[in-house]
């Protein structure tokens, strides 16, 4: 009877204790802080680590830290966001719903009122959540995190997005845990910032899809070397995490956002525009040095990081999470990967909608309105203009093939990575451009997207006044 009571006895306290632990907070030695470095403006390949893993990328980036991270984790070769332009990318890595789902598809638009972002699910989690740097994003009910750093896009300052009030807010409280975005402003143009003697024009590796050119080279000068001081901030964070003791007890995460702001990167949707470079570390966590070819996009980050850490994935999102990829159980996550590009209400834009869809060897691309020249900010500059004279005269068509465009194109990605050859006319790639065609219309109807009608009324999402659409609701 008497051993029968003390059983009953400890078995309540032991049930107890463990409900009681079960609904405290988080603490930072329970569970790990997440940081997310994210670039603005990045081409993928424009990373050390990615030169060495990949033959046929230019060569040009001096990037140490970010290659040190890639050292001490993984780094996927196939990441993809859904459109590649700033905002759109910010609102959907954050959400993990793709852009017309989430509300926000075009460049200076909103989401959905009621829609949730990382900084509700990692409050939910116990954490303090905080944004340093450019943000972008909106409305505020959302997006509803601490904000950090100030954005500084001049060519002065340690850091373009506040490196004191990041270091602060990293070290504010160590018995709980944080989710902190670090969102630079490198190396988004005018490309102000950097050492440029580290890139000498006439050296550079031009890549395929540009033409070789003096003013491309300088272009290119600027612009590396901006992303050379983006890599001296991510030293600067990592430096950071060491000096705090809590590297093991931290998911890192570097990416690119999309590509650069030169023809075929910026506002398309080839893959130099829509691919990210995507690098993640947890040390003893995940295997370190390890290149993984799946198929990831942003939408599946949150969601991943969620599964990892607690174990479950929020409800009716998008993304879906590539934990078992990250603990080496798989090689694959997706099969397809998607693109969508709203043209019409960024700065110098017009009536253009893109869609595509990318399958692990083939690319379709759907041009809405072919019968419209595709226009930005990049078609418009004098140097573009000054290129297609110049590439009339040599009879090359390279730019002019970027604005003016057939309504479909289907490319070979793995023989053709940079997209120059058009596959679409040819017999023997019919039953695969159906295929491709099926699978994006599926998409476009699961996601609710109308195409066109969508395109012409984007406007009407706007949060942010631009050229195209000034006024702000």
């Amino acid at each position: 009877m008497k051993k029968t009571l003390i059983k009953t006895l400890l078995f309540i306290f032991l049930s107890s204790s463990y409900l009681c632990s079960a609904n405290q907070p988080l603490t930072a030695s329970s569970t790990p802080n997440v940081v997310i470095v994210l670039a603005d403006d990045m081409s993928w390949f424009d990373i050390g680590a990615y030169h060495q893993a990949i033959d046929y990328v230019p060569k040009n980036a001096i990037t140490p830290n970010i290659d040190k991270i890639a050292q001490q984790g993984m780094m996927f070769t196939r990441s993809f966001t859904a459109t590649a332009m700033c905002a759109v990318t910010r609102q959907q890595l954050y959400t993990g719903l793709y852009p017309v789902r989430n509300g926000a598809y075009g460049n200076h638009t909103r989401v959905y009122d009621g829609v949730k972002s990382a900084a509700h699910y990692f409050k939910d989690m116990g954490y303090r959540v905080g944004l340093a740097g450019k943000e972008h994003i909106a409305p505020y009910a959302s997006f509803p995190f601490e904000r950090v750093g100030k954005q500084n896009k001049g060519a002065t300052g340690e850091t373009s997005f506040g490196i004191d009030i990041t270091r602060k807010f990293m070290a504010k409280d160590k018995d709980q845990p944080f989710f902190l975005i670090v969102a630079s402003s490198s190396p988004h143009g005018p490309w102000t910032r950097g050492d440029r003697s580290k890139y000498l024009p006439e050296t550079l590796d031009v890549p395929p899809f540009l033409n070789d050119t003096k003013d491309v080279r300088e272009l290119l000068t600027k612009y590396l070397a901006e992303v050379s001081d983006l890599d001296r901030e991510v030293g600067l964070i990592d430096a950071e995490i060491d000096k705090l003791g809590i590297k093991n007890d931290t998911i890192f995460i570097f990416t690119s956002e999309q590509g650069s702001h030169l023809p075929y990167g910026k506002w398309s949707t080839y893959d130099s525009g829509l691919q990210t470079a995507f690098i993640i570390r947890w040390p003893n966590k995940i295997a370190a040095g390890v290149k993984s070819n799946a198929m990831i996009e942003y939408v599946d980050v949150i969601p991943t990081l969620t599964d990892l850490i607690q174990g479950t994935v929020p409800d009716n999102l998008d993304g879906q999470s590539f934990k078992r990829v990250l603990q080496g159980k798989t090689t694959d996550h997706k099969k397809y990967v998607y693109g969508i590009q709203t043209t019409l209400n960024i700065q110098k834009g017009s009536a253009y909608p893109i869609r595509a869809v990318r399958s692990e060897k083939y690319k379709l691309i759907h041009n809405l309105m072919p019968e419209n020249e595709f226009s930005n900010l990049i078609t418009k500059s004098p140097w573009f203009k000054k290129e297609l004279k110049v590439e009339a005269a040599l009879m090359k068509s390279n730019y002019h093939d970027f604005v003016s465009r057939p309504e479909f194109e289907l490319y070979d990605i793995v023989n053709d990575p940079f997209e120059q050859k058009n596959l679409i006319d040819q017999a023997e790639y019919k039953n695969e451009v159906a295929h491709l065609q099926t699978k994006l219309s599926n998409w476009m109807a699961q996601q609710g997207d109308l195409g066109i009608e969508n395109e012409l009324s984007v406007c009407q999402r706007k949060a942010f006044s631009n050229a195209q659409c000034p006024e702000v609701n």
